[in-house]
């Protein structure tokens, strides 16, 4: 939102309603805005298409990112790592749902994979929604805060951490013993908690320490058979 607000602000301070715009871009009501400027003849009709453009292509998971139930969201993240990877296969198949959420079959036994999912967004100003608060990948300036929660590493193999940005997804790939073992990994998430579920957070200020669990899509699949 941030990257279309910035560059209609430079265009609105030749508008002749430069105030009224200013409000209207501040309550997110980019049309409004745009047939003003195209009224004034201070865009064209393709530089509107050129905006419309990049705006949905900087924003393409906002859809996943306004999705504010804890368990749906959580589903989200199964189903988008089972449609993209076939191999792993849900856990109700093996009657296992609930432990964690995929399995890849090896020859001999199971991976026990679990998938968790968190959102890249702005944390200085959690009184607004997710979707507004949406960061881009390119976003260097903005200072978020990625939570992974629930997490049991005694019941998994290995997580895959998806991290949603509004542009794109990026993978973490971590081995249970990492994770008992990392230094971000915290057993308080609730009080009275017995055994090793925990969270962990992946954020500005240590994204830079996860670099060497990152992984793309065509290695997340070679690196669980290589377990």
């Amino acid at each position: 939102m941030k990257f279309l607000e910035n560059k209609l602000q430079k265009v609105i301070t030749n508008s002749k309603q430069k105030a009224l715009l200013e409000e209207r871009l501040s309550a997110g009501d980019f049309e409004f805005v745009f047939i003003t400027l195209l009224d004034e003849k201070l865009i064209t009709y393709a530089d509107y298409l050129k905006f419309r453009s990049e705006h949905t292509k900087r924003n393409q998971n906002l859809a996943v990112i306004k999705i504010t139930a804890p368990r749906t969201f959580g589903k989200w993240g199964e189903d988008h790592i089972a449609s993209l990877i076939p191999e792993l296969k849900p856990a109700s198949e093996i009657k296992a749902s609930g432990e964690f959420d995929l399995y890849y079959q090896k020859p001999k036994g199971i991976v026990k994979i679990e998938v968790k999912a968190g959102r890249a967004i702005d944390r200085t100003n959690d009184k607004a929604p997710y979707h507004e608060r949406a960061l881009i990948s390119a976003d260097t300036s903005g200072l978020f805060d990625m939570n992974f929660q629930q997490m049991k590493p005694t019941c998994f193999d290995v997580v895959i951490m998806i991290g949603v940005w509004a542009d794109k997804f990026r993978y973490w790939l971590m081995t249970s013993a990492e994770m008992k073992a990392n230094k971000y990994f915290s057993t308080g998430q609730h009080r009275g908690n017995k055994g090793y579920e925990g969270q962990i957070h992946i954020k500005t200020e240590n994204i830079a320490d996860f670099a060497k669990f990152e992984v793309s899509l065509e290695e997340l699949l070679k690196k669980i058979k290589g377990l």
